[in-house]
């Protein structure tokens, strides 16, 4: 699921609004500082920020994530032969 589908989800249309309404200052100066440490990680950290605040606020759930993982399990179980 993309940012722009979770921001949609939980009712906002900038990911900025989103951070800024649900983290303290603190939180969003640490973040900054690791987006500006880690430039390369930066897209991959904000989702995970905007999935977090998703999941803990507006009680959202990745279904494709949670198919993924199933899946990935009954393979491993299958694999190993239970």
């Amino acid at each position: 699921m993309t940012v722009e589908d979770i921001l949609e989800f939980c009712g906002y249309k900038s990911v900025s609004d989103l951070l800024t309404d649900h983290m303290s200052a603190e939180e969003l100066r640490h973040m900054f500082e690791d987006l500006a440490n880690s430039p390369d990680d930066a897209k991959d950290f904000v989702q995970e920020e905007v999935e977090r605040i998703a999941a803990d606020y507006f009680d959202w759930v990745d279904h494709e994530k949670m198919k993924a993982d199933a899946d990935e399990e009954a393979y491993q179980r299958y694999r190993d032969g239970d």
